[in-house]
C-alpha cells in the first residue's frame, strides 16, 4: 500500500508540474511575430513622433535619383525638410537600378552617401525597398538583396523605418506570400529597426484582407496612404485604423496636386493648402502621427522616367511643397505647422 501510495502521490506532483507549466506558457507573451505581439511603448513613441516628407529630387524621379545622382541637389533638398520640421525622410531603393540580386558597389555608396547627408541634417531615413519590383516567387534572391544592401546599416539609428514595399497588392496571393517570408527575414538584418509594408488607398474590406492574411507575420505598424476626398478623411481613416489595431497606423503618403486640373495656379494651390489641413486635421483628431506629404518638389519635365505608368499624367508633376523655382506654395506652411504642433 506504502508503494501505490508513492506512486499516486508521484502522479499527483507530476500533473501539478505540468498544469504549473501550462499556465506559465499560456501566461508568457508569444515569441512568434504573431499579431498577439505587441508593440513596446518605445517603438510606439518613435512610430507617433515621424515627421515625414517622402522625397526625389526635382529633376531626378524614381530610378533617376540614382542614376542622374545629384548630392548638391539632396543636400539642398535635405535642409529644406529639416527647416520644415521633419525628422525623418522617405527614400526609395529599386532592384533595377541598384543592381539583384547583389547591390552594385557604386549604388551602395550613393545610398550611404545619401543615409549620411540626412544625418548631416538631423534627418533619420525611411528606406523603402524593392520599389518597382514584383519577382515575388525568388525568395531566394529577395534575401539575398536585402542582405547585400542593408547588413552593413544593423543597429544603424540613422535608419528609422524598413519599408518591404511601397504600396504592396493585398489582393495578390504571390506578394502576400512573399512578405509573409520577407517581414521576418527582414527583422533578423535589422533587428533594432521598426518595419512596415504600405498600401495604397485601398477600401476597408481589402484593407481588413491584409491584415488578416499577416496576422501571423505582422509589421511593427501598418502604412496607409490616403488621397481621397478631403472631406471622407476622418471617416475612413478611423475605420483603418480600428482594423490596425493593435498595431499602430502610419498614413504614409497624402498629397495634392496643384498642375492637371482647370483653374488658376493660385487657387490650385489653396486648395493644396486646404488638403492638406483637412487630412492633418483628422489624423490629429484620431489619434494618429502627422501624415507624411506626397512630395518635397515638383517634377521637372522629363524627370519621370519613361518606365513609369505616372510620366504622362501631368497631375504627377505638380505634388511638390514647392515649385521648381524653389520658392514654396502655401501648402508648405501648413505642413510646417503641423510638424511643429
Amino acid at each position: 500500500m506504502r508503494h501505490v501510495r508513492n506512486i499516486g502521490l508521484t502522479v499527483v506532483v507530476v500533473l501539478c508540474v505540468v498544469v504549473a507549466l501550462i499556465l506559465i506558457i499560456g501566461a508568457a507573451p508569444p515569441t512568434s511575430d504573431g499579431a498577439a505581439r505587441r508593440v513596446p511603448p518605445a517603438r510606439q513613441s518613435l512610430i507617433q513622433d515621424l515627421k515625414e516628407v517622402n522625397y526625389y529630387p526635382a529633376n531626378g524621379g524614381h530610378t533617376y535619383m540614382w542614376s542622374r545622382f545629384d548630392p548638391t541637389a539632396i543636400d539642398r533638398d535635405f535642409a529644406r525638410i529639416r527647416a520644415l520640421g521633419a525628422n525623418t525622410v522617405r527614400i526609395f531603393i529599386q532592384p533595377s537600378v541598384f543592381g539583384f540580386p547583389a547591390v552594385r558597389p557604386v549604388m551602395a555608396d550613393r545610398l550611404s552617401e545619401v543615409i549620411g547627408l540626412a544625418a548631416k541634417h538631423s534627418l533619420q531615413v525611411h528606406l523603402t525597398l524593392f520599389d518597382w519590383w514584383s519577382q515575388y516567387t525568388n525568395i531566394a534572391g529577395s534575401k539575398e538583396w536585402v542582405s547585400s544592401l542593408l547588413s552593413r546599416y544593423r543597429d544603424d539609428p540613422r535608419i528609422a523605418v524598413v519599408e518591404l514595399q511601397n504600396e504592396l497588392d493585398p489582393q495578390s496571393h504571390e506578394a502576400v506570400a512573399w512578405v509573409i517570408t520577407m517581414l521576418p527575414y527582414l527583422s533578423t538584418v535589422m533587428p533594432g529597426t521598426l518595419r512596415t509594408v504600405s498600401t495604397a488607398s485601398v477600401p476597408p474590406d481589402v484593407f481588413a484582407l491584409f491584415t488578416h492574411e499577416l496576422k501571423s507575420s505582422p509589421p511593427d505598424f501598418w502604412d496607409y496612404h490616403y488621397y481621397g476626398p478631403p472631406a471622407d478623411a476622418y471617416s475612413l481613416l478611423g475605420r483603418i485604423k480600428a482594423l490596425a489595431a493593435p498595431r499602430p497606423l502610419f498614413v504614409g503618403e497624402t498629397g495634392y496636386s496643384t498642375d492637371g486640373t482647370p483653374g488658376s495656379q493660385a487657387a490650385k494651390e489653396q486648395a493644396q493648402a486646404a488638403y492638406y489641413q483637412a487630412v492633418f486635421t483628422a489624423a490629429a483628431e484620431l489619434g494618429l502621427p502627422t501624415p507624411a506629404p506626397w512630395i518635397l518638389n515638383d517634377f521637372f519635365p522629363g524627370s519621370i522616367p519613361p518606365a513609369s505608368p505616372a510620366v504622362d499624367d501631368p497631375a504627377q508633376y505638380g505634388y511638390g511643397l514647392f515649385r521648381l523655382n524653389g520658392t514654396p506654395k502655401p501648402a508648405a506652411a501648413v505642413v510646417s505647422r503641423a510638424f511643429s504642433g
